[in-house]
């Protein structure tokens, strides 16, 4: 794994925190799939967007398990695409599972040189249920974590259930998302409607970035 920016070349990093607990088992196979379905859509952006290099970063979390299913990862235009597996089991330690995240990707890109100036980064969450067993993050503290990734240019998405999505905002300092049906369509239509709002996101985002760095 290695920084790839070029003077002409910026990179795009998505990170999907995804909810792996027990209430999730009957979502399972459309998570599965429309996970895959983002990756797709990522791939196909490779070829429409050649200034952009993609990566992506997935975390399951459920339980006492916070795990990294695919570590950061750049996405090209021949490259096959996995299907993720969740094994829903245990509670779900939202809190734990953004702090986690989001902390380990700082750092990694950190350590990489990755710098804001040309760097994008989105956040979304992918969850059926509310936050009820972290040991580690406060809402209050993964609150101001979110605040400060933010003024880096980072984005957050929260795409839920239980919880509105004007109560994430205000919650955690999210900055947007979709409340999704407690069902198989429910979850293919809101993971489906994150990934025409990424994509479109992206496009505008290396406009801007070209245009700024060209006029220099």
């Amino acid at each position: 794994m290695k920084n790839e920016t070029t003077n002409n070349k910026a990179n795009a990093i998505t990170l999907m925190i995804i909810d792996e607990s027990g209430s999730m088992a009957s979502l399972k196979r459309a998570t599965e799939e429309s996970h895959l379905g983002i990756l797709q859509r990522i791939q196909a952006e490779c070829a429409e967007m050649t200034n952009l290099n993609q990566y992506v970063n997935t975390w399951f979390f459920g339980g006492i398990r916070i795990e990294e299913s695919q570590p950061l990862t750049k996405i090209g235009v021949e490259d096959g695409l996995k299907v993720i597996h969740l094994n829903p089991n245990g509670s779900t330690p939202l809190f734990d599972a953004i702090g986690k995240a989001c902390t380990q990707l700082e750092v990694l890109m950190s350590n990489l040189k990755f710098s804001p100036d040309d760097t994008m980064v989105t956040v979304a969450v992918f969850t059926d249920g509310e936050e009820n067993s972290s040991r580690i993050f406060s809402q209050g503290e993964v609150k101001r974590l979110v605040t400060r990734l933010k003024l880096s240019g980072w984005t957050f998405d929260y795409y839920g259930t239980d919880v509105s999505v004007e109560e994430m905002k205000e919650r955690l300092a999210f900055d947007g998302g979709m409340v999704m049906e407690k069902s198989e369509s429910g979850f293919r239509t809101g993971m489906a409607n994150y990934s025409i709002k990424s994509s479109s996101s992206k496009a505008d985002w290396i406009k801007n970035w070209m245009k700024d760095d060209f006029s220099e």
